[in-house]
């Protein structure tokens, strides 16, 4: 590119010095020479060098050109190549599948990610990341014209010289890492479902099925590698730029771009758990014992459980999971479950990989999908109440083809939320003397697009009743949980005035000029919903 090896580094060593000086980001930044200390000359490359005199359109042509000239022809992708058509259909929902990017740009190691970040800045070319590419809607993970940053040559799994810290790159997917760190007899916090990605699972939040004795995926992060929007990566950590560190756990894609997860392990082997399923005679017996899970999770700490309702093939089923940390069949504390007899019975012996495929089974990929969620507090009679609701609306939509509706259940425990709290805490907002609560969860399949808009509705129109149930006696709660939220719900807003103020405090330190914000304008923003609020 034109620069010896000597100017390289002093030109690292002076860019970094300046970034991180009193502010993160000075006043006087300058992307060209950022690019420079990345190696890349714009001087050097056709099409870049007078972009800064010109008219900015055509910037993702340039962009997507300058990204080929420097990386390889293997780094980018192009619309009208089978390998373009090929990763763009690969998404979980048809919807993102539907959005065409102007190219895709897989890079081999944060040094790359920051080069594209920032020429991003410098062409004003717009851009997404794709990790497991797992969000229900159009422009989660993908970009209509711009750059999808596609992270699946990051997929590092490396073991610490203790085996105390796993370095999980965000190109995995659970089905990548269980697998993987289970041949060690150790195991991290991670999702329930192996097709879904390490990265927007844990950048939202992260459920698991461990939570009530570790808490979530990103309370479980010893630190975070990060791409800042200035370039520079650094390692943000409860010890190291802290403020950062807990922005990232459940602030989603505001602050930077994550290229390596070091997750905290713990000992695990075989576990106990499962699927089970009930006809609608014993409904009553499945709330109950949701309920007296939700309020004693306490008393044992190993326990997992959710529960669902759907209408398949015509048949109103309740299934709940069961998920218990040693390998015990029917510890006591599921005896309340087992007394309820059930037409499938799947529970097992086995390991979080295999019963994360067995969850994930229920999750197809390439079909249209909608997710929507609010929280509420847990009371006795409130599930019946939902269900209730839930199945009254369904004749609505319950012609569209293919269609798989299903209502679940999640708590939020009171031993969860404490353990949100250690290191410095996250952005989530979540306080134990608030709990319990629980996660109420739409999930729809379906195949034809020509139904898009009545299911949207009536999952619109299901939550404005919910609401409107759980306030009879004073049962809502703020929270929604980003990884299940649809785009028409405004999820950090939901974390508390105080929260929200602080991630766009943190933001203006990180990312001043709000590339994370405008430049990567999909999924969750700082402020307001993705789609904006649900049309009249």
């Amino acid at each position: 590119m034109g620069i010896t090896k000597l100017m390289f580094a002093a030109s690292i060593s002076a860019f970094a010095a300046g970034v991180l000086g009193s502010t993160f980001e000075p006043v006087d930044f300058n992307v060209t020479e950022a690019l420079l200390a990345n190696g890349l000359d714009v001087t050097a490359i056709p099409g870049l060098a007078g972009l800064a005199e010109r008219s900015s359109s055509g910037a993702c042509s340039t962009a997507c050109a300058a990204l080929r000239f420097t990386f390889g022809n293997g780094t980018v992708l192009s619309e009208g190549s089978a390998a373009y058509d090929n990763f763009t259909g690969d998404y979980w929902a048809a919807q993102q599948a539907a959005v065409d990017p102007f190219c895709v740009f897989k890079p081999s190691n944060a040094k790359q990610v920051s080069t594209v970040v920032l020429l991003s800045r410098f062409t004003q070319c717009p851009f997404a990341v794709k990790g497991g590419g797992h969000a229900a809607f159009a422009g989660g993970s993908s970009i209509e014209g711009g750059i999808t940053i596609a992270l699946e040559k990051l997929n590092e799994r490396s073991l610490s010289s203790d085996k105390k810290i796993a370095s999980v790159g965000p190109g995995n997917r659970w089905a990548d890492v269980y697998p993987w760190i289970e041949q060690y007899g150790l195991e991290v916090i991670g999702g329930r479902i192996s097709s879904v990605g390490v990265s927007g699972l844990t950048l939202g939040g992260g459920i698991s099925h461990y939570a009530n004795a570790y808490g979530w995926a990103c309370d479980n992060i010893d630190s975070f590698e990060v791409v800042t929007a200035s370039g520079i990566i650094v390692n943000a950590s409860a010890a190291k730029y802290s403020d950062l560190y807990w922005a990232l756990r459940g602030g989603g894609n505001n602050f930077g771009i994550v290229t390596k997860f070091n997750m905290r392990t713990f000992v695990q082997g075989e576990m106990w758990g499962g699927q089970r399923a009930h006809t609608e005679d014993q409904w009553d017996k499945v709330y109950a014992a949701y309920y007296n899970y939700a309020v004693n999770a306490e008393k044992d700490l190993k326990q997992a459980q959710i529960v669902s309702f759907a209408l398949q093939a015509g048949m109103k089923i309740a299934a709940e999971d069961l998920e218990y940390s040693d390998p015990t069949p029917w510890p006591p504390v599921f005896d309340e479950w087992k007394a309820i007899p059930a037409i499938i019975d799947q529970t097992a012996i086995a390991n979080m990989s295999t019963l994360a495929n067995q969850l994930g089974a229920g999750a197809p990929d390439g079909v249209q999908e909608t997710y929507w969620d609010r929280t509420f507090k847990v009371d006795k009679d409130i599930f019946k109440a939902f269900i209730d609701i839930f199945f009254d609306m369904l004749p609505a939509i319950q012609d569209a083809a293919g269609i798989l509706p299903v209502l679940s259940f999640q708590a939020i425990t009171v031993p969860a939320m404490q353990h949100m709290q250690q290191n410095g805490g996250n952005a989530l907002g979540l306080d134990p003397n608030d709990g319990p609560i629980f996660i109420c969860n739409l999930a729809i399949l379906w195949t034809d697009v020509a139904d898009n808009s009545r299911i949207m509705s009536f999952s619109n129109s299901l939550y404005e009743r919910l609401v409107e149930e759980a306030a009879k006696k004073d049962l809502n709660s703020d929270f929604i949980y980003m990884n299940y939220a649809s785009p028409y719900q405004d999820v950090v807003a939901s974390y508390g005035a105080a929260n929200k103020q602080e991630l766009k405090s943190i933001s203006g330190v990180y990312d001043p000029t709000g590339v994370f914000q405008k430049l990567q304008p999909g999924y969750f923003k700082l402020e307001g919903a993705p789609y904006g609020a649900f049309p009249a």
